[in-house]
This record gives structure tokens, C-alpha cells and sequence, in this order.
């Protein structure tokens, strides 16, 4: 059976005249016969009984009619739909972004969505990196960006770009970070004795942080411990604490000019890699993949705007 064949037996049911829905199918009446034939014997009924008056429906071509065209109806329906997808994206995406992300991409990625896929319904979730993981494995979200730098079973990851860490601390209070920080780096050994306020542990910069220091042997002074960037760059200017972040965790957060001062950790520096994550099992959507690009795009135009010092988009 085919699409063919139901598109003849409606034609001739409608017509009740196998020459007359030849003509209207613009092909031969023998083309239409053998069709029909062959129809009938693959269901084992007869559909049609030719009488003088014309080819008229059998109790069993009848009921299968409405088969045929129910059939040919959902075919003519799904065909619409997805042309219509080929135009314009349709339907709801979530998706994850860090919280150091978070005020640098969440607002400019809906505005952009809005702007561009009006048909897209666009729900973005700030959470810790391996929050954002399971969210994902789970269905909440259709994708994400994540701090992540070992391979997850159940998650594929796709590097997007890397970025290195910086110490900030209250311009009133840089004194003694600025007698270490010649052209704007410090050592990581210079910074022993700095009090730090920082995530925590469960926070993928401060498992990174701590992943360093354990390499060179020495520790980290952590005297408070804060998870949200704004509420760790408010305490770092109200006290004389400094703190481990990323640049982007600075955009959005009104500062005054002059106001925290941020020097590039070396030796070694701390590198951070954004990678982007999906399930393993479960294949974007166009409508998901459509937002995934305008959010690559977002990125990597972030990177190039100048403040986002030793920030490398993966080409």
C-alpha cells in the first residue's frame, strides 16, 4: 500500500468513475485500474462494484475511505507544519547559564531571542555548573553552558572557549596587592596571605581554585564564603578581602570607575573552560539549536569587546 494508490481509490470514490478520476489525475485509466487491483488484493476486499450507473463504494470500501483520507490528511498536516518550521522556529526553549554568567548573557540572550525567533519562548536558569548538568541530563533544560572540564557520563560537552582568572579586591584596600602585581599579574605564591572570600566548595571556581593550590603546595587564606558574584563583590568592597573571579562576573554590576582593582593571576594562572553541554541521549531541537547559535554568537561577541582579558573563543 501507498500514497499513490489511497490517492487514486479517493479519486475514484469521489468521482465514482475510474475514467473520470483518470482525467482528473491527468494520467491513464489502465494506470488507475491497476492500482486499485492491486489495492484490493493487498487488503483482501473488494472496494469498488462496477455497475452501469458508475463505480460505486462497497460496505467495505466505504469504511476504509475514511482511513484513506484520514491518512492523507495527516500526511498534508505534517508537511505543512514543517515547512512552516523552515521559516520561522516555533515553540518553548530552556536553557542554563552559570551564575558568573549570568547578568553578562541572560538579559542580552532573551532580548536577542525576542528580537530575532518571536515565536521562540525563551526560560533561562542560573545555578552552579553542576547543578545545571543534571538539569540537563533530566530534561529541565535543553542545553546549557557549564564549567566542566572532565567527561560526564550521559552529557556530551563541546569546549567553547577559555578564560583566565583574576584576584579583585577594593581599590582602597590594594595596597599591599598592588606591591606584588608588576603590569597587572600577580603570582599565585604572592597571594597566601591574602583573605579571601570565595564560593563554595561546591562551586566550580572554588573546586578550581583549590585544584591549583594544591598543585603548588600552597593555601588558600578562605575566611567567608559567598556563591553569588554580586554578593562577593559587595563584601570585597565593604571589607578588606579579595576575592577569585572572572571578568564577566563584572559586567552588570554597577561599579564605580577606579572602584575594585583586578590583578591577572600567574604562575600558574587559573584557566577556566566553558563548554557548551547537552544530553547525551536526547538530539537538540531546530527551535533549541536555533537559540544555541544566537547564544554561541553572544559569546563571542563578548569576547571581543576588550574587558574580557585573556578570554580565547574556541574557533
Amino acid at each position: 500500500m501507498n500514497l499513490r494508490q489511497l490517492s487514486y481509490f479517493i479519486a475514484v470514490a469521489d468521482h465514482r468513475s475510474i475514467i473520470k478520476a483518470a482525467e482528473a489525475l491527468h494520467i491513464s485509466q489502465p494506470s488507475v485500474s491497476t492500482q486499485i487491483k492491486l489495492l484490493e488484493e493487498e487488503l483482501e476486499v473488494q472496494l469498488f462494484e462496477r455497475r452501469q450507473d458508475g463505480t460505486i463504494l462497497t460496505p467495505e470500501g466505504k469504511e476504509f475511505l475514511g482511513y484513506a483520507r484520514s491518512a492523507l490528511d495527516t500526511l498534508a498536516a505534517a508537511k505543512a507544519t514543517l515547512r512552516s518550521r523552515q521559516v520561522t522556529e516555533v515553540g518553548a526553549v530552556t536553557v542554563g547559564i552559570p551564575g558568573s554568567l549570568s547578568t553578562m548573557l541572560c538579559l542580552p540572550l532573551i532580548e536577542q531571542v525576542r528580537s530575532q525567533c518571536p515565536n521562540i519562548t525563551i526560560k533561562v536558569v542560573t545555578g552552579l555548573s553542576g547543578h545545571l548538568s543534571k538539569w540537563i541530563m533530566d530534561g529541565t533544560l535543553d542545553f546549557g553552558l557549564v564549567y566542566i572540564d572532565a567527561p560526564m557520563l550521559g552529557l556530551d560537552l563541546e569546549l567553547l572557549m577559555k578564560e583566565h582568572l583574576f584576584l579583585a579586591v577594593s581599590e582602597q584596600n590594594s595596597a599591599d596587592i598592588r606591591r606584588h602585581s608588576g603590569q597587572g599579574d600577580i603570582a599565585f605564591a604572592d597571594m597566601r596571605h591574602t583573605p579571601l572570600v570565595m564560593p563554595s566548595r561546591e562551586h566550580g571556581l572554588r573546586v578550581l581554585a583549590e585544584k591549583v593550590s594544591a598543585s603548588t603546595g600552597l593555601k588558600l587564606d578562605v575566611r567567608t564564603e559567598l556563591d553569588a558574584s554580586e554578593l562577593l563583590v559587595q563584601w570585597v568592597l565593604q571589607t578588606s578581602d579579595a576575592t577569585i573571579l572572572s571578568l564577566a562576573a563584572l559586567q552588570g554590576i554597577r561599579l564605580r570607575e577606579g572602584e575594585l582593582y583586578t590583578a591577572h593571576i600567574v604562575d600558574p594562572v587559573i584557566e577556566r573552560r566553558i563548554s557548551l553541554a547537552y544530553a547525551s541521549d536526547r538530539p537538540l531541537t531546530r527551535t533549541a539549536r536555533r537559540v544555541e547559535m544566537i547564544l554561541r554568537d553572544l559569546l563571542k561577541a563578548k569576547s571581543c569587546e576588550g574587558w574580557w582579558k585573556f578570554a580565547e573563543i574556541n574557533e
